[in-house]
């Protein structure tokens, strides 16, 4: 009798362990962290997209333009882009689908200009920040890839940064898609059924 009681002890506490290691790994998966570090990066490439934007306003018809008026430096960057990758987004795309509703390639790149700009201007306060952060990533790569001959190495971090940006978990608490309500809150408010059945558990033990 001692020694089949014996055997049934390991058998009760296996569940109770389980069950532990169940909380600990709920609580690591699906615990509630603030967001800070969300709003520094969205903030963050907004400014560096934005200072990215002003800076070229000047040289942009000219580094990016072709054969008209610029130094054709984007025709060469793209078919050397397109001997190793053709899929990567480029200004030529662009410019091509531009042409097909009648827009010239100076028009397509002005508005592609004025468009990372609004891009940025919604990262830096908030705005459709989700939108803003695939129109920043999308145009900055076209640029970027276009004007491989005077990219700098700044340009993969913005394109890595926006990347994992248009991934991440928006909005943040300080954005202005958080103020205006709605899903956001709804989201913020609502918690997994995992950390439910947790917090439950707690309460009731």
């Amino acid at each position: 009798m001692i020694s089949a009681a014996g055997k049934t002890r390991p058998n009760q506490k296996l569940p109770k362990m389980m069950d532990s290691w169940k909380r600990k790994l709920t609580r690591f998966l699906f615990s509630m962290e603030p967001d800070n570090w969300l709003a520094v990066l969205r903030f963050g490439l907004g400014l560096v997209v934005l200072l990215y934007t002003l800076s070229l306003r000047s040289d942009w018809n000219y580094l990016f333009a072709g054969t008209d008026g610029g130094m054709n430096g984007r025709a060469l960057s793209e078919a050397l882009l397109s001997s190793q990758s053709p899929l990567v987004p480029r200004l030529g795309w662009l410019v091509t689908l531009g042409s097909a509703v009648g827009l010239s390639e100076r028009e397509v790149l002005f508005l592609s200009w004025w468009f990372l700009l609004c891009a940025a201007a919604g990262l830096l306060a908030g705005f459709l920040s989700r939108s803003s952060a695939i129109i920043a990533w999308f145009l900055h790569l076209c640029v970027a890839k276009s004007g491989g001959l005077v990219a700098y190495g700044i340009d993969n971090f913005m394109t890595i940064g926006l990347f994992y940006l248009m991934w991440s978990p928006l909005p943040d608490r300080w954005s202005l898609d958080w103020r205006r309500g709605g899903k956001a809150h709804a989201r913020a408010g609502r918690r997994s059924d995992p950390e439910r059945s947790v917090l439950r558990r707690d309460a009731s033990s």
